[in-house]
């Protein structure tokens, strides 16, 4: 017979958050039986009498959801943590199913990533009813303190709605620009030169000016005219031909184009104190999710415009522009030379040092940081080069997911001198020991 105080967990999933997940176990004393990607028997197999948990990893939503459910149906007495990314299906799964708790990955790391992005002397950021508090160092530990950053104030933001028009990110928008602002001058000047050539009224130069620039009408002020007003007359329906060719065509394109940028509003790409989150997987799009909410201006950047997060990007008006992120072309046309920071978040190690590297080349001051994991490779560039804030998303993940399996409290958690910390739902901070019980 099995000691009755051991403790036994099911880990279902693949992959290195998976891995993470079952270190941290076996270091809580946790007895784990892995199983990498079961069909339905081989879970009904494995959920013995001994299991008393059940964790549930997975990239994929609806996998996760699969599994969840099976192992509902089997043994709904035992508590299952399920890793969902999508926020209306855990709801739905947590109301509907009991003894079913669910957290995503992206949820429990996006505060240490935004954190640095605000402020390189924090670790985190926690939720509160004020809008977002900093986790710093006091008295060497990790506290709440009081909020480090600034956020553009009301007149700011409508000076950068305001002047977005005048720096469109992507070419369609600036054709359309451009064709506009050719018509709209050429229309202003006329009119301007028919009042005061011909002494009309603002109305009637308006009129004749308008009716021009439409082709619905000659232009009776230049029929009798001096020959000098004429000529300009002649100039400016030739400018405004062309203005207006060169309007239809940016409209044209822009109606074409996907749109993931506005010229306007918030999908407008940001031109000061943003900050650009280069990589729009799970935690990317979480990150600018949680940036936006806490006051900050934001532009992703996504190598592969088939991504799944880019039309979730585009629904929360995030504006996201395709391209890599290690290109310091594209990023100095993101304006970093005015950015507040730099999160490279892409799954690939390698690329998210790249992107740091590439930033670092054209701002020393810049605030960057960087997802990473346990490779020797990413350490030993971090430890050479230090080009920014490095943070282990599945260590952090792994952690929290093996710490509420076993019954702790934790919406969020970051690293610090090698401790795993844990952030609860009322953002009370408890620090978990890699093995034993949580300190504190």
């Amino acid at each position: 017979m099995p000691d009755p105080e051991t403790r036994c967990a099911l880990l279902i999933g693949e992959g290195r958050l998976a891995d993470a997940t079952e270190r941290a176990l076996c270091g809580q004393g946790v007895s784990v039986h892995r199983l990498g990607e079961p069909g339905d028997s081989e879970i009904a197999e494995a959920l013995d009498e001994q299991v008393d948990r059940v964790v549930v990893v997975s990239r994929f939503d609806h996998v996760s959801l699969r599994q969840a459910l099976v192992v509902a149906h089997l043994r709904p007495d035992v508590p299952s943590l399920v890793t969902i990314f999508d926020r209306d299906v855990a709801v739905h799964l947590e109301e509907t199913v009991d003894n079913v708790h669910v957290l995503s990955l992206a949820d429990i790391v996006a505060p240490a990533f935004a954190a640095p992005c605000l402020d390189p002397a924090l670790l985190s950021v926690v939720e509160v009813p004020a809008g977002g508090a900093g986790i710093g160092v006091a008295d060497g530990e990790p506290r709440r303190v009081p909020r480090s950053w600034s956020v553009p104030g009301p007149m700011r933001r409508l000076l950068a709605r305001l002047g977005a028009p005048l720096r469109p990110f992507n070419s369609s928008a600036k054709i359309l620009v451009a064709g506009l602002a050719g018509v709209i001058t050429v229309f202003v000047v006329e009119t301007l030169l028919t009042m005061l050539a011909e002494g009309l009224s603002l109305t009637d130069a308006l009129y004749s000016v308008a009716k021009v620039t439409v082709t619905v009408g000659p232009s009776e002020a230049a029929e009798r005219g001096e020959p000098w007003f004429k000529l300009v007359s002649a100039a400016s329906m030739m400018l405004s031909l062309g203005f207006i060719a060169v309007l239809t065509a940016g409209l044209v394109n822009w109606l074409l184009d996907p749109r993931l940028t506005g010229i306007a509003g918030r999908s407008a790409v940001p031109r000061r104190d943003h900050v650009i989150v280069v990589g729009l997987g799970q935690v990317g799009l979480r990150l600018c999710v949680l940036l936006r909410e806490l006051g900050i201006p934001v532009v992703a950047v996504e190598q592969n415009p088939d991504a799944k997060n880019v039309p979730r990007a585009k629904d929360r008006q995030i504006p996201v522009v395709i391209g890599s992120g290690s290109s310091q072309r594209l990023l100095r046309r993101l304006s970093i030379d005015r950015a507040r920071a730099l999160a490279a978040v892409t799954s690939d190690e390698i690329e998210n040092i790249a992107v740091a590297v590439a930033a670092r080349g054209i701002r020393d001051d810049l605030h960057l940081t960087f997802r990473a994991g346990d490779g020797d490779l990413a350490s030993d560039t971090r430890s050479r080069s230090q080009v920014g804030v490095e943070r282990d998303v599945y260590g952090i993940a792994g952690g929290a997911l093996a710490a509420v399996a076993m019954g702790h409290d934790a919406r969020e958690a970051f690293n610090h001198e090698g401790m795993l910390y844990l952030v609860g739902a009322r953002g009370d901070i408890m620090a978990f020991a890699a093995s034993g019980e949580p300190q504190g």
